[in-house]
């Protein structure tokens, strides 16, 4: 399947696209001083943006020497997500929030959660292995690297004026957004650990299939990234 640049922009928007660490990075800085807040944003898109390059190049061949599956990288992305996502719908942190308070003004966050797996996120990563694994030439390759930097670019000024979004959300209304974001960030984890087990036969493939991001034409074709194969425009 041939795809266009608009679907790819698409399909790096959706896995690894600013929303989901936004909502997360308000959680985790919100009575912070803007010189941290700076500090954690640009840590967390520094280090995703790293990650997600190397992929773009040399990702598969990580795989390939570690005798890593495709549907493995999903089924381990999809499980680390899940317990990510538990945390987040539980309220664990919530036990012990003086503990809280000084964790959430570390700037470790940046690289958990911020960078992984909110923006490098395991969907993510197996979309860029799976695009740079389908268009192995260095014209479509250089294309995805462009494109994963100008996503990136666009995190970091999204992360740098998020915290605007304070001024009309009150702790409470974003602790319960928290809430609803880690139940959906639940059902992401296994619908990307099903699509691994589709794809090793352990479950049929619906003749329907559930299709998480999209039901245009073109950007259903281009999700469909995440479960078969795709090669770049030339």
């Amino acid at each position: 399947m041939n795809l266009g640049i608009l679907d790819i922009v698409v399909i790096l928007l959706i896995t690894i696209g600013p929303t989901k660490a936004a909502i997360m990075y308000l959680g985790l800085t919100g009575g912070a001083d803007p010189v941290f807040k700076r500090q954690v944003a640009i840590r967390a898109v520094i280090a995703a943006t790293v990650i997600c390059v190397v992929f773009v190049l040399i990702g598969h061949e990580i795989l390939r020497v570690f005798h890593v599956s495709l549907p493995a990288l999903k089924l381990a992305g999809g499980l680390i997500l899940l317990l990510f996502a538990l945390h987040l719908v539980l309220g664990e942190g919530e036990e012990n929030s003086a503990g809280a308070g000084q964790s959430a003004r570390s700037l470790d966050i940046a690289s958990y959660p911020l960078a992984v797996p909110l923006m490098a996120s395991p969907q993510g990563l197996v979309a860029i292995v799976t695009l740079s694994a389908g268009a192995p030439e260095v014209g479509p390759t250089i294309l995805l690297l462009v494109l994963v930097l100008l996503v990136m670019a666009f995190n970091l000024v999204f992360l740098l004026s998020a915290h605007r979004i304070l001024n009309v959300i009150s702790p409470a209304i974003l602790k319960a957004v928290l809430r609803i974001f880690g139940l959906l960030l639940c059902g992401l984890a296994v619908q990307l650990m099903i699509m691994g087990f589709q794809d090793l036969g352990v479950i049929a493939r619906a003749q329907s299939s559930l299709i998480l991001f999209s039901r245009g034409p073109s950007v259903v074709e281009a999700a469909r990234i995440c479960c078969v194969g795709a090669t770049l425009p030339a």
